[in-house]
Order: structure tokens, then sequence, then C-alpha cells
């Protein structure tokens, strides 16, 4: 005879299934918040790091200078931009 629970084993019945969609939104939340939170939104700039970002970009100007991929004016051009 087809009752509640014919030829189900414990827990996988209507509660079970309860169970498995709580999980799966737990997952799909814990998805969302890790792929927002790593997202580059431009929001997320603090003066802090635009700080950092154009100390990295003279860094990056200076080894480029360095190597010689760009000359003195370029790099002066460069300067007066990050830091004006």
């Amino acid at each position: 005879m087809m009752g509640p629970g014919w030829g189900i084993g414990w827990g996988t019945g209507m509660g079970g299934g309860l169970l498995v969609m709580i999980l799966l939104l737990v997952v799909i939340g814990f998805a969302i918040y890790f792929f927002m939170k790593n997202s580059n939104n431009p929001n997320n700039n603090l003066p802090s790091s635009r700080k950092d970002s154009t100390a990295d970009a003279m860094e990056i100007a200076k080894a480029r200078l360095a190597k010689g991929e760009i000359t003195a004016e370029e790099f002066e051009e460069i300067k007066k931009k990050l830091l004006g």
C-alpha cells in the first residue's frame, strides 16, 4: 500500500525535502555574499585605498623609468597626474 513514508527512509520525506531546501538557500546565500564581497565595486574605494593605489602607480612608474620604458619627461607627467 502506498501511504506516507512508503519506500522512503527516515528524513527524506517532507521534512527531509524542507531540510534540503533550507540547506540550498544557505549555500546560495553564502555564494551571493562571497561574490558581492569580492566584486570590484567602485563604491568600495575608500580614500585610504586610493592612496595605496597612487603609491602603487608611482612604484610602477619608477620601475618603468628605471627600465628605460619611459623618459624622465613622461615620468614627471605621470607624477603630476598622480599627485596633482
